[in-house]
């Protein structure tokens, strides 16, 4: 989406906060114009149109900023107000979203996080603009062709087909690293879906598909992970076990012990009547950063996503060993329990927290796509989502249901969702694995009673993986 030709607008009563937003945004849109009350915004507002309004909630004169946004929603509602404030209540927040806000921005922000929330802004803006195109385009048409019915229809369907793409963009823009995966399991489970179609005989030789089903199929396909809109955003892109400020933090804490434990020798040899000696200082200084550099070495090691040993993670309690003295005297350990809990994590990044976290987002796409008022051939678009990464043996989520409880829409996807997380290009937690390589993971499984043999038999003879990838693999 081309942001230039876009303007927006700062409202906040302090000149620098006002004069600092303009010159950070500058680059992100082709105006950024600014005003320090309500009364001046609102008087702008009625000159010109701003698609994005940032507005603090405290403003001089006789209008706060729920005021403003209350009375922007009713001057142009095509505006999106962004809230700004450092002295916020969850119910304030709750009041400022009922007004009509987009977003709820807490101070102290970063410069990173202002510009995403302008980005999302803008994004769902164009979106709106797109759909509203769209619509004049089709009641122009109804109007000039009443009698063309069927044309009415098709360009209803694409309009459809456009909020489900637009809907797939926004899910995948808070996780650039799964860019297209969504994309690409729809296209293998409606392949896999139609190769069952052609399957005479055998376990699902008297399976068929509706051309509509196959439609729903697609459909659910592209939205099941919608949920992960109700995901924190930080655990979707979490490359490592800690955050690297958090990790920095701790290097820091050991080059302080480091510190602390010479100028502990030298006092007690001072104590003893030891004259001072540089270079000996610099010997104990040296013999202790080799030790901690071993610490780094492990903790750095052990903060890779990658699979730890048994041995590796036996080895980490020497961390829980180190103290450091704080600031106000006391002594503390160098690594806090939630630290250590991050580490041990034998595979991946995530705590069990973490993953429960964002396996929640099954749950958050069933609650989403069941208040889209679905026409009846669709109707179990939100069904099917629910399921795909439930197992045919129980051990699946959310629900642990088995495989006479799963629809044979969601074994299909459950196959194609597993195939492409696995081929998917190198993501900051897992590297990519070759499609000789997934298939067997994909049969182990199979074997292992988490996904159905018989499907991934079809999915390996119809060659459904070529779909997707350009390796090709002989059939068994």
């Amino acid at each position: 989406m081309p942001l230039n030709p876009l303007s927006i607008l700062i409202v906040d009563d302090e000149q620098g906060f006002r004069e600092l937003m303009v010159e950070a945004l500058r680059t992100e849109v082709s105006q950024v114009d600014s005003a320090p009350d309500a009364e001046t915004a609102l008087a702008m507002v009625s000159e010109r149109h701003y698609p994005v309004i940032f507005t603090d909630l405290i403003l001089p004169g006789s209008q706060s900023g729920l005021d403003l946004i209350r009375s922007i929603r009713h001057m142009d509602r095509r505006a999106f107000c962004i809230v700004m404030t450092g002295n916020a209540t969850t119910e304030v927040a709750i009041q400022a979203l009922k007004e009509g806000a987009y977003d709820f921005i807490l101070k102290p922000f970063t410069l990173v996080e202002i510009k995403a929330s302008l980005k999302r802004a803008l994004s769902h803006y164009a979106t709106l603009r797109e759909n509203e195109s769209y619509q004049t385009q089709l009641e122009e048409m109804v109007a000039e062709r009443t009698g063309e019915t069927m044309k009415l229809k098709e360009d209803i369907e694409h309009l459809f087909e456009s909020f489900v793409a637009a809907s797939v963009t926004a899910i995948e823009a808070r996780d650039p690293s799964t860019s297209g995966h969504s994309e690409r399991v729809a296209e293998l489970t409606v392949s896999l879906s139609e190769a069952v179609n052609r399957t005479d005989g055998g376990h699902y030789g008297s399976t068929h598909f509706t051309p509509a089903q196959l439609r729903e199929i697609r459909y659910a396909s592209l939205l099941h992970d919608f949920g992960k809109v109700g995901v924190p955003e930080h655990l979707l892109l979490k490359a490592k076990k800690l955050k690297s400020d958090r990790l920095d933090h701790l290097l820091q804490r050991l080059h302080q012990r480091d510190l602390e434990q010479t100028l502990s020798l030298f006092e007690s040899a001072w104590g003893n009547g030891s004259n001072f000696d540089p270079d000996r200082f610099n010997e104990l200084m040296a013999a202790q950063r080799r030790e901690s550099r071993a610490l780094v070495d492990k903790l750095q090691r052990c903060n890779e996503p990658q699979h730890l040993l048994q041995s590796e993670i036996n080895e980490l309690e020497i961390l829980e060993t180190l103290e450091y003295k704080h600031w106000s005297g006391k002594v503390m350990p160098l690594l806090e329990p939630a630290d250590m809990e991050c580490l041990r994590v034998r595979m991946g990044s995530l705590t069990q927290g973490e993953r429960d976290e964002v396996r929640a987002h099954v749950s958050h796409s069933f609650r989403f796509l069941s208040r889209i008022p679905w026409t009846g051939e669709l109707e179990n678009v939100p069904v099917i989502a629910y399921a795909h990464h439930e197992r045919l043996n129980g051990q699946g989520y959310p629900r642990g249901i088995v495989s006479e409880e799963i629809p044979i829409q969601s074994k299909i996807m459950a196959i194609s969702d597993v195939f492409d997380a696995l081929v998917a290009k190198d993501r900051p937690y897992k590297r990519a694995v070759s499609v000789e390589e997934s298939l067997d993971i994909l049969d182990e499984e199979a074997r292992s009673g988490l996904l159905d043999r018989n499907l991934l038999d079809i999915f390996l003879e119809a060659r459904v993986y070529e779909v997707t990838t350009s390796q090709p693999r002989e059939a068994p």
